[in-house]
């Protein structure tokens, strides 16, 4: 049947192109009381220290981030563009895939708006990490691999590989599909293009995109493999299968739980006469190594694109088939939306922190827990909410302590903190301020060195400052804090040190 049209635009495009407009909206509206997240506060550091790499993250995000600066300038309204964008971008690549699977308008647009409501996704996009672009380049890869598996056309892998080597200069989250894309290759019948050019050829683009990356970590020591070594050892909570799942279904939206399900059930059968198989095996082969590996669940979230557009065709699918066929698109057109606002106001930095609380007290007794981090469960409101609160007054505070220095010691004082949130939102708020730069032992702040004489240095760190032990004078100042349920933090003035600064940096690099 003809796609009918709409203001001369075919109404699948018409949906896509209203959804990815939406998606940008509702990312782009935030009330006053928020403000930067504090991996923004790094990733801006990181921008501004340009390299091939860095000790938790490839090089791809920091240098958009730059280009984001130039192009639009510093103010929070400005960085925000880039990853709302993305989003829109993402949920375009999410709709072309229902496409692919044989969708129509109705699925298309029940795509979309399964994309636009789940928590996952509306947090990444809210702010410009490198989560955002991660998704986007990986909903790129995996259209492509559809186009692949519906075609067959054995150059798509030439660009798989390409944008294989762009997502490893994001974030390397490609790297945990490895092993299921691979045996999901092995079994099927694919598995003769081995014997062809084709992927060895992708293989060698994606390596070769890769190389300044390797190069940079092969010179520095390989921090990223130490980072991410604490990062297992110190940082993940334990979880047992029912949490991880728990887990999962927070992130991906308990409420949406139907469409996952008949999602991967229609994933194994075929679409029009094309087998998408491969992408079921490659979902279930990665969620049981991301569990046994204990990443976090929120890092399966790319796999749910294609479970997402086979749901949507599968409620279109059933809609067509049934007497009750109208019914079911009015129950899902009205379900969706519904539920969607819940996620959205509790999710996005639009409610003002009052009455988000008193939503989320109002919902907790029917909310799951998240144990992804040691000592951190949460439920709601979203954690990244309450790391975006607060860091205006926490600067205030750290130039009241500042400013009260006698003159000679403002003038050879220097900034440490023990969390690279802190010293990054002094690097970005401190300068109308007067605050000169923060140094940091934690991530790539440390590999910028000491950056002071250390004389006289105003030092940030948890409720009791550890860094005391190199000064023979330490006096705190204040305890303060920003956000809600954010640690405390003591602001204190440290003088005379034992050592050199040199001998204190030693001792003091954190990665995790």
């Amino acid at each position: 049947m003809q796609d009918r049209k709409y203001f001369g635009l075919p109404s699948v495009t018409l949906v896509i192109f209203l959804g990815a407009v939406v998606k940008f909206t509702i990312h782009m509206f935030r009330v006053p009381e928020y403000g930067f997240f504090g991996d923004e506060f790094y990733t801006i550091a990181l921008s501004r220290h340009l390299s091939f790499g860095y000790v938790d993250l490839p090089p791809l995000v920091p240098l958009l981030v730059a280009f984001s600066r130039a192009l639009l300038g510093d103010s929070l309204l400005a960085y925000h563009i880039f990853p709302a964008l993305a989003g829109s971008a993402t949920l375009v690549f999410i709709c072309l895939i229902t496409k692919e699977f044989g969708g129509k308008t109705f699925a298309v647009a029940l795509s979309a708006l399964g994309f636009i409501i789940v928590p996952i996704w509306l947090v990444i996009d809210s702010i410009f990490c490198y989560d955002s672009i991660d998704q986007l380049v990986l909903a790129g890869f995996l259209y492509t691999l559809v186009r692949f598996l519906r075609t067959g056309n054995r150059k798509l892998w030439i660009l798989l590989g390409a944008i294989a080597g762009i997502a490893c200069l994001t974030k390397m989250t490609i790297l945990f599909l490895g092993p299921g894309f691979l045996i999901a290759l092995l079994v099927s019948k694919r598995r003769q293009d081995l014997l062809t050019p084709w992927p060895w050829l992708g293989a060698a683009l994606c390596l070769v995109i890769v190389s300044p990356y390797l190069l940079w970590e092969f010179s520095n020591h390989w921090p990223t493999l130490e980072y991410w070594t604490n990062y297992d050892k110190l940082r993940m909570y334990p979880v047992a299968l029912p949490q991880f799942i728990t887990n999962l279904l927070v992130y991906m939206y308990v409420l949406l739980l139907p469409i996952w399900l008949v999602g991967l059930y229609r994933i194994f059968r075929s679409f029009d006469g094309v087998n998408y198989s491969f992408l079921g095996l490659m979902f279930v082969i990665t969620l049981a190594m991301m569990f046994l590996l204990r990443a976090p669940a929120r890092m399966l979230a790319e796999l749910f694109m294609p479970l997402l557009a086979a749901g949507a065709v599968f409620v279109e699918e059933l809609s067509s088939a049934v007497g009750l066929g109208k019914w079911i698109r009015v129950s899902i057109a009205t379900y969706l939306p519904v539920v969607g606002v819940l996620s959205v106001l509790l999710t996005l930095p639009i409610l003002p922190v009052e009455r988000l609380q008193a939503l989320a007290d109002a919902i907790k007794p029917w909310s799951l827990t998240v144990k992804e981090f040691n000592g951190q469960p949460f439920t709601s409101p979203s954690p990244i909410l309450g790391g975006e609160i607060g860091w205006d007054g926490f600067v205030q505070e750290v130039a009241g302590v500042y400013n009260e220095l006698p003159p000679n010691d403002r003038a050879v004082a220097g900034i440490y903190t023990d969390w690279f949130w802190h010293a990054g939102a002094i690097d970005q708020l401190g300068p109308k301020y007067s605050l000169p730069h923060a140094v940091s032992g934690s991530l790539t702040y440390y590999l910028w060195g000491p950056g002071y004489s250390w004389e006289v240095m105003i030092v940030i760190a948890g409720r009791t400052n550890d860094m005391s032990v190199f000064f023979n004078e330490s006096e705190q100042k204040k305890v303060v804090q920003n956000g809600f349920d954010q640690p405390l933090t003591s602001i204190s003035v440290c003088r005379k040190p034992k050592v050199s600064p040199n001998a204190i940096w030693s001792s003091i690099k954190f990665y995790r």
